[in-house]
């Protein structure tokens, strides 16, 4: 038996949800790439679900509930309707993981949910062509995350990746990590 049958059927689809629909609401934050941004988000999302699922190394909980998440794939259109409540339902889902699996096994599911949706914000660069202006009003930004990442030591991204973040994208991604107890920079 494994702890997600441990689940009513509600709470089991809110949780095996999260993946698909973590990556599905930071995609929809922003919509500035079109149609072409929107498939590439689409590919990164499956292909970051996929490898999750066949992780061999990584968390097993997480590898469980990711392999179910890909298996309902035809849920998928239905789920990515579902986001007004995603910051509820990433409360309740870990407040479910946690009275069945261990305090490791629910931050690695933490961690892995804000890794898909990073990952799917930086398969597209909506915004390609910057001002002078608006690209050293970024720069300031990049520098300011840069100094708050190292002194929360977390992970500092580089220039590259930060803009392929829009500020769209990191709002998303922000009240994601809130909902998860996390920090996002």
């Amino acid at each position: 038996m494994s702890f997600l049958d441990q689940l009513v059927p509600e709470d089991r689809d809110i949780v095996v949800s999260l993946p698909y629909r973590v990556g599905m609401r930071v995609s929809h934050s922003d919509v500035t790439g079109g149609d072409h941004s929107d498939e590439q988000e689409m590919r990164a999302l499956s292909s970051i679900l996929t490898g999750y699922a066949e992780e061999v190394f990584g968390s097993e909980t997480v590898q469980y509930i990711i392999s179910e998440t890909v298996a309902k794939q035809d849920k998928w259109p239905v789920w990515a309707r579902q986001l007004e409540n995603l910051e509820q339902d990433c409360h309740k889902a870990i407040d479910l993981l946690s009275d069945v699996v261990d305090y490791k096994e629910v931050n690695a599911f933490k961690q892995h949910l804000m890794e898909i949706g990073e990952a799917v914000a930086m398969a597209f660069r909506e915004v390609e062509k910057l001002s002078v202006f608006q690209r050293m009003s970024l720069y300031m930004d990049y520098k300011k995350d840069k100094k708050l990442a190292a002194q929360k030591q977390l992970a500092v991204k580089s220039w590259d990746q930060f803009l392929n973040i829009s500020m769209d994208e990191r709002r998303a991604l922000r009240s994601i990590a809130g909902a998860l107890n996390m920090t996002y920079i």
